[in-house]
């Protein structure tokens, strides 16, 4: 009697296991193939960015072309060239927090806990800098649709590493 009590508890349980197995993972992002790389098109891009905006000032007829040009050089969609330009943004405010706090610390290594070297302390600091990056590369790739991903990506490991790593 007991055996056919548990049987539709046992079959509802099964059903609940094989349903939660089949559920879609979410998207993952991709490995950053190069760190260094994304460092150095994120500080090109904010020069992009200034450049842009001076010229859209200098010509505010022009802004639509521009952004036009933006978005094409970079492979994107226009409409998503406004996250690309927050990104690249937030990125660099996080550079600069850090070189302040990187400044404070290296000034006064007694008031880190642990009171670590200066190699040690720039040794963190590198480590965050790459977080940093790294982190921006994620937000990027999550914050763009797959074609703009597929773009802006292709641009940079193409085009971009090209030109800056030619020998």
């Amino acid at each position: 009697m007991r055996s056919r009590n548990t049987a539709p508890l046992f079959l509802c349980l099964l059903a609940a296991s094989a349903a939660a197995q089949t559920k879609t993972p979410p998207a993952s992002v991709p490995l950053i193939e190069d760190p260094e790389l994304y460092y150095a098109f994120f500080n090109y891009h904010q020069g992009l960015v200034t450049a842009l905006q001076a010229s859209k000032a200098a010509a505010p007829q022009n802004s639509a072309q521009l952004d036009q040009q933006m978005a094409s050089l970079l492979g994107l969609n226009l409409q998503e060239l406004p996250a690309v330009i927050a990104n690249t943004a937030a990125f660099i405010q996080a550079l600069a927090d850090l070189a302040i706090e990187k400044q404070t610390k290296l000034a006064n290594p007694s008031s880190v806990p642990g009171n670590p070297t200066a190699a040690q302390l720039n040794a963190a600091f590198e480590f965050k800098r790459i977080r940093i990056t790294v982190e921006a590369f994620r937000l990027l790739n999550s914050s763009l649709s797959p074609a703009s991903w597929t773009g802006i990506h292709n641009y940079i490991t193409g085009t971009y590493k090209n030109t800056i790593y030619k020998h």
